[in-house]
């Protein structure tokens, strides 16, 4: 018994580690989001420390129009004009009124100065001080170099062994690639994940018709994903790299939900 005690602690420790991700554990997700607001160094507003995660959309929208399905993986396969619909009914919602914010999407702007956590460089800056380069990028982001769900040894060994064994047999080696749990990578100097890399982000920002993207995704390269490049699309337009993060500012004193009669 006492030999089995370790292992019981380590498996304890685990569930315990999985139920604290984003998603995960139960609660009201709604109240999960607000609470994970990280307010922004020198600036009047807050963003999201994760990406909108799937659980989060469907208790807002009671719907999930993810085509990579995750609980705790980000929202895509959503446009511009969904995430306005999102923001309507979230700042509605007792949760969101009761955190005194009112929650949009960020300008990119905001958005690239939040990715960037004090870094004047290529991408972001870590907590130690550390300068995200392309070399070490796989530490902070999800892209085309780290987002198979295969390790790439896994990868340079099934191209070595398709090219003997096709000769003789017809063999499916498809793998699937696609966007990561939110908050698994280390996150920038300010306490923010993803930023880098998982999907795309849509921002405030418009450029004639369209609506200005930021952060790359998981099927792009590290140049996509660096804190300054910018992507756009139609405002309707919807696929499985496009998801968003919140932003948030205080809500104007007129606009405060009335307190409640003290007894």
């Amino acid at each position: 018994m006492k030999k089995a005690l370790p292992i019981l602690l380590l498996l304890l420790l685990l569930v315990a580690g999985w139920l604290a991700l984003p998603g995960r554990g139960g609660g009201d997700p709604v109240a999960r989001l607000v609470a994970d607001m990280v307010p922004i160094p020198g600036k009047d507003y807050l963003m999201g420390k994760y990406e909108v995660t799937q659980a989060q959309w469907e208790a807002v929208m009671g719907e999930n129009p993810s085509e990579f399905k995750g609980a705790d993986h980000p929202v895509e396969n959503v446009s511009w004009d969904d995430c306005q619909a999102f923001l309507e009914t979230l700042n509605a919602h007792p949760a969101a009124r009761a955190s005194g914010l009112v929650f949009r999407l960020p300008t990119e702007a905001r958005w690239e100065f939040a990715c960037r956590a004090g870094s004047t460089n290529v991408f972001c800056r870590l907590a130690d001080g550390t300068e995200i380069t392309e070399a070490t990028l796989g530490r902070v982001a999800w892209y085309n170099e780290n987002a198979s769900t295969r390790p790439r040894w896994l990868s340079h060994f099934l191209d070595f062994a398709e090219s003997i064994v096709d000769r003789v047999h017809e063999v499916d080696w498809s793998e699937t690639t696609s966007h990561r749990p939110v908050g698994r990578k280390e996150p920038n100097a300010w306490g923010l994940h993803d930023m880098h890399g998982n999907v795309w982000e849509w921002t405030e920002t418009a450029d004639g018709g369209y609506r200005v993207l930021r952060g790359g995704g998981w099927l792009n390269s590290a140049w996509d994903c660096e804190s300054s490049y910018r992507g756009w699309f139609s405002p309707s337009y919807r696929f499985n790299f496009l998801g968003f993060r919140l932003c948030a500012t205080q809500r104007p004193a007129a606009e405060e939900p009335p307190a409640e009669a003290s007894e």
